[in-house]
């Protein structure tokens, strides 16, 4: 891990000096990796605010008041998360982004001014798809509902609405800020806004729930939804109130035998409505319909992360590494120094194991201390880790086999050329296949619809199969 010291000396040379000869990127990430994967990617601004605090939610957030340390003034924010942004494309290959995420927290608790001047910077830095997708969440409010033109006009083409329950005794469980009603009336105002563009959360396996409750709720959202529903089982978070009330016995979540019953019957129920199971949680009526931002993560492509808390995965122009000499002992797997006189017939496990292609970036999470870092140095970065290709080939099989298509071979080979799925897989996973979860063939590997519905008790498996055969 690049202590945060280090972490600054890299971005203050990379915006201030001018090294001569070849970096460890340019000599073996950016000559290596295919130029499609490193020139797109997707950009995700964390909005670090919420009105209240939801019960289950350990996300990164914070309650803004007037004379709290941690609320920053919108137009500091806004610019702060644009020089930001501007420092992180620059520093990166990334010449096309092809979709833009606000989360948070709640961004649209957020003046429409910050989807401009983000989208501004974006434009000004680099080139945007044709018919990228701009996604804002939204939290279904009267207050937040008006402001849905002004955020269309500033760029969002697509909405996500938090509804999480259409009963209002899970709303009030859940510290919502919105009823059930409301909820309804910013649901049919989204979609005249932004017909076909509007996705729906919910949340299942509630204290006291149901089946038939559940069936009956799934009803009244298939009778108002547009054509994408996000489903999320609740789960119990250290640090939330949840947590709190179920380790003190006040509240019990149905047992786990329920909770596989309420998500099976759902996807069933969805299924029978038009609703595809394109990911373990979402749902579309309609591959037009499908999150293309969500489906840039599962595929394992860039992004890069804005705002306090947010993630980055990018690969880095940085002509910096040679100058810190720290980097040799920090980023080395088993604490080994990389070998820069490395020959051309370097055997492929060198490669996948101890060369860096890739970044893992988290920012500093409360807004204060994110704002220092990025007025001092360019980047609200606290930690990174370089990650190999076999990282990231641990990341791919985590989050490709959550979706419908599975792992591709043509991205698995764009990291692993010299082993293929069947060569890594197949024997292994002859037993998954006998029972029905899971298929392998020349151009992929992906979990049946049994398979999705047991996924969490086969990941590790198959994490631990990569590992095996790729450092062997």
């Amino acid at each position: 891990m690049l202590s945060a010291r280090n972490w600054k000396i890299l971005f203050t040379y990379h915006w201030n000096l001018k090294v001569y000869g070849k970096s460890i990127h340019q000599r073996f990430c950016h000559n290596s990796l295919a130029e499609s994967y490193i020139s797109e990617g997707s950009v995700y601004v964390h909005w670090p605010y919420c009105r209240q605090r939801c019960t289950y939610c350990n996300f990164v957030k914070f309650i803004p008041h007037q004379k709290s340390q941690w609320t920053l003034q919108n137009e500091v924010l806004e610019d702060a998360m644009v020089k930001e942004l501007q420092n992180a494309l620059r520093s990166s290959y990334i010449s096309t982004v092809k979709s833009v995420f606000f989360g948070g927290g709640t961004p649209s608790l957020a003046r429409p001014h910050l989807i401009e001047k983000i989208m501004n910077a974006v434009q000004g830095t680099c080139s945007v798809t044709k018919n990228a997708e701009i996604t804002l969440e939204v939290n279904p409010t009267p207050q937040e509902s008006v402001k849905l033109k002004d955020f269309m006009s500033a760029g969002i083409n697509r909405v996500s609405l938090g509804i999480q329950a259409l009963d209002d005794s899970s709303l009030k469980f859940f510290n919502r800020d919105h009823s059930v009603e409301e909820a309804l009336k910013s649901i049919e105002y989204a979609k005249k806004i932004f017909p076909g563009r509007v996705s729906l959360d919910l949340i299942f396996g509630r204290p006291r729930q149901t089946h038939k409750r559940w069936m009956d709720e799934l009803h009244k959202v298939l009778n108002v939804c547009d054509d994408h529903l996000s489903l999320y089982q609740l789960t119990v978070e250290r640090g939330t109130k949840l947590h709190r009330q179920v380790a003190a016995g006040e509240v019990a979540l149905p047992e786990d035998d329920v909770m596989a019953m309420l998500y099976e019957a759902s996807v069933s129920f969805l299924h029978n409505a038009g609703f595809k199971r394109y990911e373990v949680s979402n749902f579309a009526r309609g591959s037009e319909a499908e999150c293309l931002h969500n489906k840039l993560y599962w595929k394992n492509s860039q992004y890069i992360g804005v705002g306090p808390g947010a993630h980055s995965r990018v690969v880095l122009k940085n002509d910096t590494l040679l100058k810190s000499e720290s980097l040799k002992h920090h980023h080395t797997r088993d604490d080994k120094t990389i070998d820069l006189g490395i020959k051309e017939n370097t055997a492929y496990k060198n490669l996948l194991t101890r060369i860096f292609c890739r970044a893992a970036i988290v920012n500093a999470a409360d807004p204060v201390s994110w704002l220092q870092e990025v007025h001092l140095y360019g980047t609200g970065a606290r930690n990174i880790k370089f990650q190999t290709r076999l990282d990231i080939l641990h990341e791919y099989v985590a989050s490709g086999l959550r979706t419908s298509e599975g792992v591709t071979a043509a991205i698995w080979q764009s990291f692993c050329p010299w082993r293929t799925l069947v060569d890594i897989f197949q024997e292994d996973t002859l037993w998954l296949q006998e029972k029905n979860l899971l298929e392998i063939s020349d151009a992929y590997m992906r979990a049946t619809e049994l398979g999705l519905n047991v996924l969490d008790y086969i990941l590790p498996y198959l994490i631990n199969v990569v590992e095996r055969e790729l450092n062997r």
